[in-house]
This record gives C-alpha cells, structure tokens and sequence, in this order.
C-alpha cells in the first residue's frame, strides 16, 4: 500500500491511539509512519507533529551557533526523529499521519527500547553511554527553557515524561531516538525526571565485583535517591567520574539475556 508515495510496510507498534508502520520514501530513504487509528484521535498526533517540529528548529539553532564559535556539533537532532511530513490523509477516513525518518542511523537496525531492557542485562560501560544520551536529551529541554533576557539562574522547562516505549535503541552506533512525547511537565527543577532516568538505566545494569564499578553503581542510586537539579548537572557528575574510572572512548554494546551469564557484544562496523 502506497500513501503519497510513501510505499507503508510492516506494523512495528501499536498504541490505544496510534499504529507505527515502517515505510520507504520515493528517494527509497526509510522512514517510519505514525497513523490515528480514528478521526477523533488525530489532535495528539498534531500536537506532536508542531513539538518535534520546534524541537528540529531549535536543534539547527544551536548547531549554527557550535559551528560559529568552535566549529564543533553536539547533534542534538540524533536524539529525536526528524518530522518529514505531518497531513491528513483522505484515503485513510482523514486520520492524521506523521512521518519520521532518523539521522545517520538505519531505522531497519534500530530496537525498542523498552524491549531490549527487558530481555537482557547490560554491562557498566554499556550503561554509560545509555545515561548519557538520555541525561543529554533532557539538557535540550533545559536548553530550550532558558530565558535569555533574564540575568538569572532560574529556570523553567519543559520536560517529557520520562517512559522508555517513547525511545529506539540502536546498539552498535550509540544510538538513542525519542520518536514519541505524549506529555510533558513544566518544571523549575529536574529531580523527579532525573530519578525516573536512573532507575530505569540501575534496573538495566549488572555490576562485577570491581570496585570502579561499585562506585559507579553508588553514583546512579544516588541519582536514583536524590535526583538533581538539572540534567545538565547530572551529565556533567555522570562524565567526570566515568573519565576518571575509565577514561572516554567507543564501547562497543555488551549485554547478556536475562537469565544467563554469557556476555555478547554489538559493535559498528569498522
């Protein structure tokens, strides 16, 4: 079946008010599709559609700013997916469909993140970068709640529930793709979203007997426990320790299934 071109393939989730199809453009890119499955759940679908839509924006702003000052890029929009098409289709009784492609990463090789965590057990290192992109993706809301034409540290923003059905996975690049955000929290202070990332990267994790992974196991409980202020503070606490235990550099995905106790690993290819 074909909508605008966009040839629809297989059905990869579904929602009480959503399907997510996996789909190939006319330029044979992949993309993923988001269809209500009635008339009347269409508003949440274009509510996402105008969030991911500021969020692309706000990203090319803070790239243009990197570049002007050093050159560099943090890639923000490899965070989120990117919003190519957002209609109403009247082939499909007028229900609203996005459509999602993801940057620099292959949708076919990308997992649900949820799933994963439920069927294996990842090890310290792995869970590094897990935290880390997550803690990131939060920071860009931070980003965009300040309020520049206040000479202050307060703040407010606003934050996506956290819950891991909203997130793709994709191992072996370091990959982490919110592709939904069904709701979101304004705060002054990050601590509760903060706890709710932790918890879910701590149930992850299966620690050796180390003590470099001892006190990197006490660091998550005490975000766990505590939580932070800011996402920013707890990226930059989560850094500088792992540069002190371990240094900074590519790790490739390691895991076990539940249950057993062979580790495996996905890498990138070289």
């Amino acid at each position: 079946m074909k909508v605008r071109d966009i040839e629809v393939g297989e059905l990869i989730q579904e929602t009480p008010t959503f399907r997510i199809y996996l789909g190939t453009a006319p330029d044979e890119r992949e993309v993923f599709l988001k269809v209500a499955k009635t008339y009347e759940d269409n508003q949440p679908l274009i509510d996402e559609a105008s969030t991911f839509s500021e969020m692309a924006i706000f990203g090319e702003q803070i790239a243009r700013y990197e570049e002007e000052q050093s050159g560099r890029n943090s890639h923000y929009d490899w965070l989120f997916a990117n919003l190519m098409k957002s209609f109403s289709e009247p082939t499909q009784g007028d229900r609203w469909i996005n459509v999602f492609s993801v940057l620099d990463t292959e949708i076919g090789k990308l997992m649900q993140l949820q799933k994963l965590q439920s069927e294996t057990e990842i090890d310290a290192k792995t869970s590094v970068w897990i935290l880390g992109r997550l803690f990131k993706f939060y920071g860009f809301f931070e980003l965009m709640g300040v309020d520049e034409s206040e000479d202050s540290e307060f703040y407010t923003a606003e934050y996506p529930v956290f819950s891991p059905d909203n997130y793709f996975i994709g191992p072996e690049r370091h990959r982490i793709i919110c592709y939904n955000i069904p709701e979101k929290n304004l705060c002054s202070f990050a601590n509760d979203e903060v706890k709710a990332v932790a918890k879910f990267v701590l149930d992850w994790l299966a620690v050796e007997d180390d003590p470099k992974e001892q006190e990197y196991k006490e660091l998550l409980e005490g975000f766990v426990e505590n939580g932070r202020e800011r996402f920013e503070y707890a990226h930059r606490e989560l850094y500088e320790l792992v540069r002190e235990l371990w240094g900074r550099s590519y790790y490739p995905f390691t895991y076990r299934d539940r249950g057993t106790l062979v580790w495996k690993t996905i890498s990138k290819e070289v």
